[in-house]
């Protein structure tokens, strides 16, 4: 059952900007130019870049647009940032480890944090890393995925404060 899918004119933007880098990568890692410090980043980086690109289009064109989906009795989408590990850059979590569904800024590393949907794993320890899910990328607004995803999953949803609800509530307390 699909959750969210991708919305086609956000993810069409994001890889008009993948596509051209990832063949800058792969034209930088041809010629391997050993003193250029540019060829080793890339070769650090780039096969996660190229294969970002290449799931993207694979969902967008084969599959849709899908975005998040239940299969098989596990939760799979797109994660934001690196992948949890080595076999797929998709993010799969099965349904009963799933201890909560939340909306949370994504941790990108700088002061823009866009709001996403965080998966946390019941059994989630030292090197089992939380589930981000972009979705500034998804066709519908984030509160309605999470809806949709607690109703799916069987989670009680948490109520859903706005952010301009929040910061103005957090000015109140702050002003007393």
């Amino acid at each position: 059952m699909v959750v969210a899918r991708f919305s086609l004119i956000k993810i069409g933007l994001a890889l008009c900007l993948l596509v051209p880098l990832s063949g800058f990568v792969i034209n930088l890692l041809y010629q391997h130019d050993l003193g250029d410090p540019t060829f080793w980043v890339s070769l650090l980086f780039g096969p996660f870049l190229v294969l970002y690109t290449v799931v993207l289009l694979r969902e967008i064109l084969f599959h849709r647009a899908r975005a998040m989906w239940v299969e098989n009795e596990q939760l799979v989408f797109v994660p934001f940032g690196w992948p949890g590990n080595f076999t797929s850059f998709l993010y799969r979590v099965p349904v009963e480890r799933i201890a909560s569904v939340t909306i949370d800024g994504l941790y990108t590393g700088n002061f823009t944090r866009p709001r996403g949907i965080v998966v946390d794993r019941k059994d989630r320890g030292f090197n089992r890393p939380f589930g981000q899910a972009p979705a500034q990328f998804y066709s519908e607004p984030v509160e309605v995925v999470h809806a949709r995803l607690c109703k799916v999953l069987g989670i009680a949803p948490e109520p859903v404060t706005a952010p301009a609800e929040a910061s103005a509530a957090a000015d109140s307390r702050g002003s007393r």
